[in-house]
């Protein structure tokens, strides 16, 4: 019964990306840098996360801390969820929801297997196993499945009217997809330095905030929050609010990855993320460009759950 539990879990964190991926294109639409869409998450959620923090559980962000851990444990899933935090507010706006969502699980597959087989991070070993290697066959077919049969599909109307190589961009969200898996396992190891869940995820927030911040400043000299469009109309609110997301995002993360392992985790967490898209998608949620659900995004969910069968049952 646990196990449904936090499968249910794994799935609804997932359906939470594509949405605060959503928001953080329309927000960056309206800047000069896709860092400062993502330096707004990151400060939001740092915020609330300290707010909570000092209620909850202060020993987390203070006197919890083992700092005899090495550097990366602090800093390498801050830099791993900007890396793939600010890869998505791009790759949506150019190959839209699904197309994105779907070509990253090769990334994140890869990387995850390796993570459970090898141990890296303190993960309870999962060593490489004919099922899981089928159940990442399956979701690789998935993948197939939902490829748009033409060239002009993979790219999304955009602001950028340049032409871009479809195969720099697919190769971007493959290498992007390596960076869910390791920022989930290093945040797991960066909840034993603190003994906080909460303490945790601040870090992590609060550390990225200060190198989008950064980043920023080299890049752009200073820092620009938009606050109207182009019509001198005020941005809504809601554009703002990514990182609200973010924090149940990486939070649900670190509870999962001890309980279901780096490549369940990755494919639950997956699942969600698919069915979110494809709504999205669907709807033309967020002003993103309207795809029709077809079969072949019907059977690519089908087949998602039953790599995962595969990897869980099998």
């Amino acid at each position: 019964m646990q196990i449904i539990f936090y499968l249910l879990m794994g799935i609804t964190i997932g359906m939470l990306f594509p949405i605060q991926a959503s928001i953080s294109a329309r927000l960056s639409s309206y800047s000069k840098t896709p860092f400062t869409a993502s330096f707004i998450a990151f400060s939001l959620g740092s915020v609330i996360l300290l707010i909570i923090n000092l209620i909850v559980d202060p020993k987390g962000i203070s006197i919890g801390i083992d700092f005899s851990y090495p550097l990366y444990v602090f800093i390498g899933g801050a830099i791993a969820g900007i890396g793939f935090h600010v890869s998505n507010v791009i790759l949506f706006s150019k190959l839209g929801a699904s197309v994105t969502t779907i070509i990253t699980v090769t990334g994140q597959m890869i990387i995850g297997i390796l993570i459970d087989h090898f141990e890296w991070f303190g993960v309870t070993a999962n060593p490489i196993s004919t099922t899981r290697i089928i159940g990442t066959i399956i979701m690789i077919l998935a993948i197939s499945l939902v490829q748009p049969k033409k060239k002009r599909d993979l790219i999304a109307a955009s602001e950028n009217k340049k032409k871009d190589s479809k195969a720099a961009w697919i190769i971007m969200g493959v290498l992007a997809g390596f960076l869910p898996p390791l920022q989930t396992a290093i945040n797991g190891k960066l909840r034993v330095a603190t003994d906080s869940l909460l303490g945790a995820t601040f870090i992590s927030f609060f550390v990225g905030a200060i190198i989008l911040l950064i980043l920023i400043l080299i890049t752009r000299r200073r820092l620009e929050i938009p606050l109207y469009d182009i019509q001198k109309k005020r941005i809504p609110v809601w554009v703002y609010m990514a990182g609200i997301f973010g924090i149940f995002i990486v939070t649900g993360n670190i509870v999962l990855l001890p309980e279901l392992g780096s490549v369940l985790t990755t494919m639950i967490f997956l699942l969600g993320q698919m069915i979110m898209a494809i709504i999205i998608d669907q709807f033309g949620l967020f002003n993103l460009q309207k795809r029709k659900i077809d079969s072949r995004r019907i059977a690519a969910l089908v087949l998602t759950v039953i790599g995962i069968l595969f990897v869980k049952l099998f």
